[in-house]
């Protein structure tokens, strides 16, 4: 046989052993092994090797997941390798075979996820669960980093780049890092708005965030109405993302038809829209809402700690009130300083009017000026909130550690990898522990999160400073230039993950906050607004019957799995 209808009649074959299913699968992947040592053996040229062994690597790979085989797994994963050996960086197909290696690797982990069985409650299920994370961390560390890398890369293509950033949030959705996973599905429906998979993960994860009842739920329950519907609308790319069984289970997902708002805080004729619209674009906002603002208030940056229990005042008015609002303003700071700064870029890069510096032109591409330097202090003091996170966790839980010592990057796990003891609640209330533990461990030298953490320490201790060309990235040299882009994109996804973290650490508290852990008298959480604030009553809803969300104790506490009583913030 020629080889041109060689290649063409195994690759054909290879696609119709990709749409088997059931028992078949089986034979498929036996089939697909078969057809790539052939290939290995051919005297075709690399590239050609490459694709037909990925095309057979994907089979062997996702037929043996939904057979829960782990031979098979690895023996696609193996062909993945074989594949991704005979590319350059350039090629899409480089990442694809990147994308299906990561893949193979999470599957190998998922294996040791709890089987979700009727009736089972989040007791039951999330000890299990946070052990298979942590038995797995170091590969699904790997794994994250490869699915974020694969995401950001512009040579892959749209499909890949939205499997990678879809499958990245389900890896985070697993851990409780539900802010960040909704940032990626989103991202995966940016990369290919076709993938209706991206769309169905999105409303389970908001599902399981309603169940929580932390949160404006009846909000969260209209935005879960919403992508059930895009899910649904979506199927055929659901077909193309995954298969069959999945676009089924979406298809039995059912609208909860709450009457929620999608979005607050956006009114046009707002004096500060462009600031407003810029945070809910990049769901900035400290807001326990998922999309908009939260809230039409003036003081719209409302996640607060919503369930204190105690018998005196002074028991409702623990340190941990005051400190959440120093890490809230120290957050504030950093977003408006990305925002001034990104507002005043120009495409001709000229100097801001109220810049009253003059720079020596250097001849070297690069960029001087306070909207850079505001970028950079922005990135950097977004960060610095993230050890005092951890301060805050250490004082409010009694872990012991020195202040000065507290970093968060170590504080959440003991030196074996286990969750810390002092943090943990319980039995089903340690998820938000397990997501600040493996958000921390992203931010280390092989952490997704790694050039991030890179450019704030080396802005911190050394010159750094923005260009168009002759960059050299993040470096441990006395001077790095970074690419303009790259820096505003470190610079936002700074922001999103400290505010990730501000929204875990609430989610801890809640977790030490159940009624049942308080029997007897006690009093509900003051409802008090900070000082006198003439300006916010203006904007206030007179209205005394409706909840407010920084106000008194919920009307059910968070982190029961039932059905709740869905409220929206006014």
């Amino acid at each position: 046989m020629e080889p041109r209808q060689e290649f063409a009649a195994w690759m054909g074959e290879l696609m119709a052993l990709g749409d088997a299913t059931g028992d078949a699968r089986r034979a498929g992947v036996a089939r697909a092994v078969d057809i790539a040592g052939a290939v290995i053996a051919s005297s075709h040229p690399e590239g050609a090797k490459a694709a037909l062994l990925f095309s057979a690597s994907s089979i062997v790979i996702n037929s043996g997941a939904h057979l829960n085989d782990a031979e098979s797994v690895k023996s696609g994963k193996l062909l993945a390798e074989k594949a991704l050996a005979m590319t350059a960086e350039d090629q899409p197909l480089h990442h694809q075979c990147r994308y299906n290696i990561a893949n193979a690797t999470s599957a190998l982990c998922d294996q040791d996820l709890p089987k979700i069985e009727s009736g089972a409650t989040r007791i039951d299920l999330e000890p299990d669960l946070i052990a298979s994370r942590l038995k797995n961390q170091a590969d699904l560390k790997a794994v994250r980093r490869e699915f974020f890398q694969i995401g950001l890369a512009s040579v892959a293509d749209g499909q890949t780049r939205s499997a990678a950033y879809c499958n990245l949030g389900n890896v985070l959705d697993h851990a409780g890092r539900w802010a960040e996973a909704y940032d990626f599905y989103l991202r995966a429906l940016e990369a290919d708005p076709r993938n209706g998979n991206a769309a169905g993960n999105l409303a389970q994860l908001l599902r399981t965030r309603i169940d929580t009842g932390i949160g404006q739920t009846g909000h969260i329950a209209a935005v879960y109405d919403k992508y059930v519907a895009l899910a649904q609308d979506l199927r055929d790319g659901t077909l193309e993302f995954a298969d069959t069984e999945v676009a089924e289970r979406w298809d039995l997902l059912t609208p909860t038809e709450s009457q929620g708002h999608l979005a607050h805080g956006l009114d046009p004729e707002a004096e500060d829209y462009e600031y407003r619209q810029w945070v809910a674009d990049l769901r900035l906002a400290l807001s326990p809402a998922v999309e908009g603002l939260g809230t039409d208030e003036l003081r719209w940056d409302s996640a607060t700690i919503e369930v204190l229990y105690g018998e005196t005042l002074d028991e409702m008015s623990p340190p941990i009130l005051g400190a959440m609002n120093v890490l809230k303003s120290d957050f504030l700071v950093s977003r408006r300083l990305a925002f001034d700064a990104i507002s005043h870029l120009t495409d001709d890069l000229a100097q801001t009017a109220d810049d009253s510096g003059f720079y020596v032109e250097t001849l070297d591409y690069s960029l001087y000026g306070i909207q850079y330097s505001k970028l950079l202090l922005a990135q950097r003091s977004a960060l610095d909130v993230l050890d005092k996170t951890a301060v805050v966790a250490n004082e409010h839980l009694k872990a012991g550690d020195v202040p000065s010592k507290v970093s968060f990057r170590s504080f959440w796990t003991e030196r074996t990898g286990e969750l810390r003891e002092p943090l943990v609640k319980g039995a089903g209330r340690s998820l938000p522990n397990l997501a600040l533990a493996e958000l921390a461990d992203d931010m280390a030298k092989d952490g997704m999160y790694a050039t991030s953490q890179a450019l704030r320490n080396a802005g911190t201790h050394r010159i750094v400073h923005a260009a168009l060309l002759a960059t050299t990235g993040v470096t441990q040299d006395s001077r790095s230039k970074i690419d303009l882009m790259e820096l505003v994109e470190s610079t936002i996804l700074a922001l999103q993950v400290t505010r990730s973290a501000y929204l875990y650490l609430i989610d801890l508290i809640a977790m030490w906050n159940h009624p049942e852990d308080h029997q007897g008298n006690y009093l509900r959480f003051p409802d008090v607004r900070y000082f006198n604030d003439p300006i916010a009553d203006q904007h206030i809803n007179q209205d005394d019957g409706r909840e407010r969300q920084n106000g008194s104790v919920l009307s059910r506490p968070p982190g029961q799995i039932r059905p709740v009583e869905l409220r929206e913030e006014t």
